[in-house]
């Protein structure tokens, strides 16, 4: 018999198990600046350029939300803004209950670790109260993992703090991980050794859009499930454009149209 999560989790994930999710929950942390000002546009170019998923807060879900078979629903449980000190360490400001009565497909949690023993405790407790969720429900959820301080590409810690998060959203519940990238180093190993398909992060619009795409194919080579990018597509001035060229390097497909970057994307900060 195939559960509700398993057929939940086919409308994120293709036949060849693979997926591009689009993030589109800046907005609650930062605003409205960067490309989201009118989110219902931004919202109706992703679902167009081809996104498997869109990963969106309550509100945008279920006003401005296209409906579109071919392109699933995930609505973020986390929330934070810059306005405090610690934009990173999350509250749950949706429930899966919730999620699901909005025609939900998945939901997803933000789970930081290494903010401190009280931080860490009480997040890894709330996660495992949206597993239980989860599961009672029958809706996937894909949890998101950073780890506090380990922000630095070039630390060489990054990669196995990174490793070990994922790792732990997988062993309490998570039915996908979105993660930091953890060096080429630690690509193959994540893949190895996290059970359930993982995403990475496209992370802050720096650097160009070449070796942007020349790192997603690294990505999927390594045997990864495919990319979770917000800020790359949004902040572009074509987030259509942006997503169907991210969606041909996850899925091995040929474009229908040239791959020139989109216009503005190659900014040193999109946000």
């Amino acid at each position: 018999m195939v559960s509700g999560k398993q057929r939940r989790l086919c409308r994120l994930l293709g036949a060849d198990g693979r997926s591009l999710l689009i993030a589109l929950d800046h907005s609650v942390t930062t605003g409205a600046g960067g490309g989201l000002s009118n989110m219902a546009a931004v919202l109706r170019a992703v679902v167009d350029g081809g996104a498997d998923a869109v990963v969106a807060h309550r509100g945008a879900a279920a006003k401005e939300m296209p409906l579109r078979p071919a392109t699933a629903l995930v609505i973020h449980l986390s929330g934070n803004t810059t306005l405090s000190g610690r934009p990173a360490l999350k509250a749950r400001v949706c429930d899966p209950e919730t999620a699901f009565a909005l025609g939900a497909d998945a939901v997803s949690a933000h789970l930081t670790l290494g903010a401190g023993h009280t931080e860490d405790r009480a997040a890894l407790a709330d996660l495992g109260r949206i597993a239980a969720s989860c599961d009672r429900l029958g809706v996937p959820l894909l949890v998101m993992t950073y780890v506090d301080g380990a922000a630095d590409p070039a630390a060489a810690s990054l990669g196995p703090a990174v490793l070990h998060a994922a790792r732990v959203a997988a062993e309490l519940g998570a039915d996908m991980v979105k993660t930091a990238h953890p060096g080429d180093d630690h690509l193959a190993e994540l893949a190895a050794t996290v059970p359930v398909p993982v995403v990475i992060a496209g992370g802050a619009a720096t650097g160009s859009w070449d070796d942007f795409i020349a790192a997603g194919k690294k990505v999927i080579g390594a045997g990864l499930a495919g990319l979770c990018v917000g800020r790359r597509v949004f902040g572009s001035g074509d987030p259509a454009r942006a997503t169907a060229r991210l969606r041909a390097i996850v899925h091995g497909e040929s474009l229908a149209r040239p791959a020139e970057p989109p216009a503005g994307i190659a900014m040193e900060n999109a946000r």
